[in-house]
């Protein structure tokens, strides 16, 4: 099922108002960029590469480094600490930060450890909720309004609210905001 009919309308209005209440709070209005590691540090947060992860193994250190295969965990509920991917671009380790920290606005729980690979497991549900208030977080509605309005084309707005392009064509597709290429 897409992602979309899969999240209610009334969730679907709460990510847009826990964006606009996040933004409120750092005083970033909707249409300005929102850089992950800012709502990271407000959420008490901290953020780590593999390698800079306090006490992991070696071998888990140089396969996860090694690795495209995974986006970002969050290692630790208190202290809050999230792990990302650092081969990924900039634009998609803010959105693997986003939806990491969505968990946290989201208040979903951890379901344990893969034992195996050491990642976290995965409830479908929390990862598509997590999804969605992601890129509510990192492109409100009212902000991808805004640069419509000003006959911002995509690749602009891309580059306005450091997203990759994917990210704001996803955000075109789930808010009915049409977005021009070019």
């Amino acid at each position: 099922m897409p992602l979309i009919q899969s999240l209610s309308p009334e969730f679907r209005q709460r990510c847009e108002a826990i964006a606009t209440e996040q933004r409120s709070l750092l005083r970033v209005r909707s249409f300005e960029p929102l850089p992950a590691d800012i709502l990271a540090t407000k959420l008490g947060a901290r953020l780590f590469t593999p390698d800079r992860v306090p006490n992991l193994e070696p071998e888990q250190v140089t396969l996860l480094l090694a690795s495209d295969g995974w986006s970002g965990a969050i290692i630790s509920d208190h202290p809050l600490w999230i792990v990302y991917n650092p081969r990924h671009a900039l634009t998609r380790r803010e959105s693997n930060l986003m939806h990491e920290i969505a968990h946290v606005l989201l208040n979903h729980k951890s379901v344990g450890f893969d034992p195996v690979t050491g990642l976290p497991k995965r409830k479908q549900n929390n990862e598509d909720e997590a999804t969605y208030l992601g890129g509510c977080l990192q492109i409100p509605k009212r902000g991808l309004l805004w640069a419509t309005q000003r006959k911002m084309l995509l690749p602009q707005i891309a580059g306005h609210f450091g997203a990759s392009e994917p990210m704001v064509q996803f955000r075109s597709n789930v808010t009915n905001v049409p977005v021009k290429c070019l």
